[in-house]
């Protein structure tokens, strides 16, 4: 999501039993939202509006409305954009199949259920109870797949659940063609979902599970254990003057919840303990140059937006390489 200004979408890709003016159709009310949740910021932007401070009230009031609708287009807009990321194919690409890591972790989270089964008897019951979305998550607090629905933009949704596949369920995204056949609408989604979309989301969990089991400051650590070891019941960040002598701790991320999230990555090609020296592989490049490939293929975003997304984080050497790797192919 881009403040100002809402993502575009080529449709053409979808699966064929779907219609693409169904789609179309769709993405202007999601346009709607991106204009309404710009308005509902500017008006939220001057954190010096005594009239907007003023009418601060549980009961009701100015900032109250402004703060309830910024949620709620907020959820709007951004659930709508991984609707339509994980919903659209590659080029001349047949229905897919799930990714190994997200097959690992419903065979992990979900035992009970064959992993081939994890669609008809999971999934899709659940987006059929639903009113709004159905929600196949990653729990960032209890670290294992999780599968929710929403009733409406500002539903209830567990705490720390990170999307990995949204399925936008209510009636105006398929009663134009399917009428009230939510069933069908459900079966035809599943040929039209990118796995590698959902896959990649779930690599970003891994990276980011990665980089914050490593990046937590050892200054950070004295300060939470000697908080507990004193029984201190304040436990908000660390202020500058704990710290005198070097300053406060540049933090990257914080501590992880439980086992499972500190296990090393496997997938890791690299790490950032120490951040001397940056492993770059040709996986790690591969991957970033088929992503910004792809995802300038069906959104219309350009490839040094793309470009600058992935190498944000990364060394110079591996930013040197990608566009090196992205040069050759264009010229």
């Amino acid at each position: 999501m881009h403040q100002g200004m809402s993502e575009k979408y080529n449709f053409v890709n979808i699966a064929p039993e779907m219609s693409v003016e169904m789609f179309e159709s769709h993405w202007k009310l999601y346009e709607g939202y991106c204009l309404r949740l710009n308005d509902t910021l500017k008006q939220l932007s001057n954190p010096y509006d005594s009239n907007l401070m003023e009418s601060a009230s549980p009961a009701s009031g100015k900032l109250r409305e402004l703060e309830s609708d910024k949620a709620y287009l907020t959820n709007a807009v951004l659930l709508h954009e991984l609707f339509f990321e994980n919903v659209i194919l590659p080029d001349n690409s047949a229905p897919m199949i799930p990714g190994p890591q997200f097959t690992s972790m419903v065979q992990r989270d979900f035992p009970h259920v064959k992993s081939n089964d994890f669609w008809s008897n999971i999934i899709k019951p659940v987006a059929k109870a639903a009113r709004g979305w159905c929600i196949v998550g990653f729990s960032t607090l209890n670290a294992r797949l999780d599968v929710c629905m929403l009733d409406s933009h500002g539903g209830v949704m567990p705490i720390g659940l990170y999307p990995l596949l949204v399925l936008d369920v209510y009636e105006h995204a398929y009663a134009p063609q399917y009428g009230i056949d939510r069933g069908t609408y459900l079966d035809h989604m599943r040929r039209s979902l990118n796995w590698a979309v959902v896959e990649h989301r779930v690599a970003t969990i891994h990276s980011a599970s990665e980089l914050m089991r490593l990046s937590v400051p050892e200054e950070a650590e004295e300060y939470i254990k000697r908080s507990l070891d004193d029984d201190d019941k304040d436990f908000g960040f660390p202020d500058e003057d704990w710290f005198p002598d070097q300053g406060e701790p540049q933090s990257e991320g914080l501590d992880s919840r439980n086992e499972l999230s500190t296990q090393p990555n496997p997938r890791a090609h690299s790490s950032v303990q120490g951040a001397v020296i940056e492993a770059v592989t040709e996986a790690d490049l591969d991957a970033a140059f088929q992503r910004i490939k792809h995802f300038s293929a069906i959104s219309f975003r350009s490839e040094d937006d793309l470009f600058d997304e992935e190498v944000s984080g990364r060394g110079s050497r591996f930013r040197e390489e990608l566009w090196a790797l992205l040069q050759e192919e264009t010229g």
